[in-house]
C-alpha cells in the first residue's frame, strides 16, 4: 500500500522509518496531517532501494525540509547469524540512501520513541499499542499492507509514531 497527499507548499516534512523488512515510511507535515506512507518497498527479501528513493523524491516539495527518525536497528542473539547479517545490512543501506539523497537524520532507539509517544499509557505490547494510536489519531487511515489484508500493519503504524516522534523532536 502506498498513499501520497496532494499537499504543496509545505515548511517541513516529518518522516518517521520502521526499516524492518516488514517496517513502514510514513510522512507528516507540520500539522501532523499524513502526507505519505507504504509498506517497506521490497523486492523479494531485499530493499527495493529505488522505490525507497522515489518515495523521497514524491515528498521533496518545493521550499520544504525533510526531518527524519530513523530506528536504530539491534540484533538479537536469539536470530541466527543470517538474520542479524540482514538486519545490519538493511540498517546500513537505509543511512546511505539517507545520506545520498542528502537528508539529515536522526537514529533513535525504539524504547525512546515508545516513551515518548505511548507516555501515560501502560504499554505491554509496544505493536499493539502503535495501532491504537494510529487509529486513534488518523481513523480515517488503512492501517493495513493492502486492501485483502487483515490485520494491521505494525510497520506503517510504528513508522507512523516515529514521524509524530520526529515532529516533536525537530519542534522543541
Amino acid at each position: 500500500m502506498t498513499c501520497f497527499k496532494n499537499n504543496i507548499r509545505m515548511k517541513n516534512i516529518y518522516v518517521g522509518i520502521d526499516n524492518g523488512g516488514k517496517g513502514g515510511l510514513v510522512a507528516i507535515d507540520e500539522d501532523e496531517n499524513i502526507v505519505a506512507m507504504t509498506v517497506m518497498p521490497m523486492l523479494k527479501k531485499d530493499y527495493d532501494v529505488s522505490g525507497i528513493i522515489d518515495f523521497f523524491k514524491k515528498i521533496d516539495f518545493h521550499d520544504s525540509k525533510i526531518n527524519v527518525v530513523l530506528e536504530k536497528a539491534h540484533t538479537l542473539p536469539t536470530n541466527g547469524c543470517k538474520s542479524n547479517f540482514t538486519t545490519g545490512i538493511r540498517y546500513g543501506l537505509m543511512q546511505g540512501i539517507l545520506s545520498a539523497l542528502n537528508i539529515s537524520y536522526q537514529i533513535v532507539g525504539p524504547k525512546v520513541w515508545q516513551k515518548n509517544i505511548f507516555q501515560g499509557d501502560t504499554v505491554k505490547d509496544t505493536k499493539e499499542a502503535s495501532i491504537k494510536f494510529c487509529l486513534q489519531k488518523y481513523p480515517q487511515e488503512m492501517w493495513k499492507g493492502s486492501e485483502r489484508c487483515a490485520k494491521y500493519h505494525d510497520g506503517i503504524t510504528d513508522a507512523c509514531c516515529m514521524a509524530c516522534y520526529c515532529k516533536r523532536l525537530f519542534t522543541k
